[in-house]
């Protein structure tokens, strides 16, 4: 693995420590940072959203609630769309309005404002006098003008990427932001109450952190107070799924959202129908709750399986894209709730970008994930012939294509990254942020380093380097040995080390040994005895 060096400096205090984190984040105000606005103080401007826009979706909204008239909140199945879902109709349902979710199923409606989904709706008994998409929307082109044919006024809330021109909504909240969640918050914050508002800020974070979105400006303000909601929230769904995770009520941080919480909203969608992770968030009945949690974990616990099980199948399909600069593989196999887990972990594993398809009858349907500098949805437009649909983020994109066009376009794929996609990209890479003092190995330090908080995307937990370690104990840990735990000496500073799934390495770390080693800081607390400990990412021969 290439280490990337960010920072030179070799800070001798915390003051220096968090001068360098600020400077390798390109952060420009550092105070508004570390101290930023509540979500209540922030303007629509500085999210990007257009007040003109805002208040026609307002005003026709009054108009609605004030006329009793039909309201439908077009949601998305993953736990974005679900969260996003929640607010908006949470906020008009206990404000008056004659209002109704709607979330199409993945295998039944496709993904978004599909027409399949719209025949649907408009083929129900009572047409809706207005349609809200949430987290969805901004390249239904042909979807809004039916909908406007129909006399149906559609409001659009979305921040996924536009294909270079808005569709024919006659309201339009879009910006690339924030999160889908977040954007329909903006919308709830002009129709509730303030306090129920604020309430919703639990949902935000969860949405905010499970979306990937970079924590910094407005979705850092999201991140940081919803988490601050979510830890002492009190909707009965949220308390039981965190329970049922294994996770604590006021320790709620992003890795839980990440690997506990949105995982389980998220695998309703992805294998059944995210209608009741959204009931689960929203209920007050607690039987009904338990009854929905435990139906979250059993699925979650199916998704699990069938991931594993999918995984093996792409490696089988290896000798097709071992040499190439992209990953692409595809089965009839593979289920499309969970083609996008796949393509993240063939990108995690293999440092490429992947695309994950599920072979239908006469469509394939597609989810990709990416590298950083390789921007997954501008790659796959330029081969859009070959495809029916396409959209998403640099990062992740879904698409769509005939089955007979596969060939077709896994062919024009592969030449296009031979030609856009540098090998360089392809080299993993591990950035740390600067080499460490001994001095600053201390508990001080790490909670120094809290202030920084929530970390994810624009905004990583610190990785530094540690020199001249020296090692005083190695050995095997955990199940099966698998994880190793290290003892080492850093000048006069005693550090313990963990690296998970590293224990069959042992041998290569021998007493007395001096490596270079790289990982994050973190307090480990056992028998309310706290020490530091360095999580590792990596070891180098020093």
């Amino acid at each position: 693995m290439q280490w990337n060096i960010q920072n030179t400096v070799v800070p001798k205090n915390a003051e220096e420590l968090i001068a360098v984190l600020i400077t390798n984040r390109h952060i420009e105000d550092r105070q508004t940072f570390l101290h930023p606005k509540h979500p209540m103080d922030i303007s629509l401007q500085e999210v990007g959203l257009d007040q003109k826009e805002m208040s026609k979706a307002v005003e026709r909204l009054e108009t609605a609630r004030q006329n009793n008239q039909s309201v439908i909140i077009f949601g998305d199945y993953d736990c974005d769309g679900v969260c996003a879902t929640a607010v908006l109709w949470e906020t008009m349902h206990t404000n008056g309005w004659n209002v109704f979710p709607f979330i199409p199923n993945r295998q039944a409606h496709g993904y978004g404002l599909s027409s399949v989904a719209l025949d649907e709706i408009l083929g129900a008994a009572h047409k809706p006098a207005v349609l809200i998409t949430v987290d969805n929307g901004i390249v239904a082109h042909t979807q809004f003008e039916r909908l406007r044919q129909e006399g149906v006024y559609t409001i659009l809330t979305d921040h996924h990427e536009s294909d270079g021109k808005f569709p024919p909504a006659e309201a339009i909240l879009h910006t690339t932001k924030l999160c889908g969640t977040t954007v329909a918050w903006m919308l709830a914050r002009e129709l509730g109450k303030s306090e129920s508002i604020e309430s919703m800020l639990d949902l935000c974070a969860i949405a905010t952190i499970a979306d990937q979105v970079p924590l910094v400006d407005a979705n850092r303000s999201f991140a940081l107070f919803g988490l601050e909601q979510l830890n002492q929230t009190t909707r009965l769904g949220l308390q039981l799924l965190i329970q049922t995770a294994g996770l604590q009520l006021g320790e709620i941080d992003t890795y839980a959202v990440n690997f506990g919480i949105a995982p389980r909203i998220n695998a309703m969608g992805r294998l059944e129908s995210a209608l009741d992770a959204l009931r689960a968030l929203c209920t007050t009945n607690p039987t009904r709750a338990l009854q929905l949690i435990g139906k979250l974990q059993d699925v979650n616990e199916a998704r699990q399986n069938l991931t594993t099980e999918m995984i093996e199948c792409a490696l089988a399909q290896a000798s097709e894209w071992k040499d190439e600069r992209i990953i692409i593989v595809a089965d009839p196999s593979f289920h499309e709730g969970v083609i996008g887990l796949i393509a993240s972990k063939l990108t995690e594993t293999f440092y490429k970008p992947s695309i994950v398809l599920s072979i239908g009858e006469k469509t394939a349907k597609g989810s990709a994930r990416s590298v950083s500098g390789v921007h997954i949805t501008n790659l796959l437009r330029s081969v859009k012939n070959d495809l029916l649909e396409v959209g998403g983020h640099p990062m992740a994109a879904g698409l769509k294509l005939e089955v007979g066009a596969l060939e077709s376009f896994k062919t024009h794929l592969y030449e296009q990254a031979r030609i856009v996609v540098d090998v360089e990209l392809l080299t993993p890479r591990l950035d740390v942020d600067c080499v460490i003092d001994p001095s600053l190995l201390s508990l001080e330090i790490v909670e120094t380093l809290q202030q920084l908080e929530p970390f994810g995307a624009a905004n990583r937990e610190p990785i530094f380097a540690v020199d001249e370690c020296i090692v005083e104990h190695c050995s095997p840990v955990g199940k099966e040995g698998k994880h190793l735990k290290l003892k080492l000496c850093v000048g006069t500073i005693k550090l313990d080390a963990i690296w998970f799934g590293k224990g069959e390495q042992c041998a290569a770390y021998p007493v007395g040994s001096a490596f270079r080693c790289a990982g994050y800081l973190r307090i480990n607390e056992w028998k309310k005895r706290k020490n530091i400990q360095l999580l590792l990412k990596d070891i180098q021969a020093q």
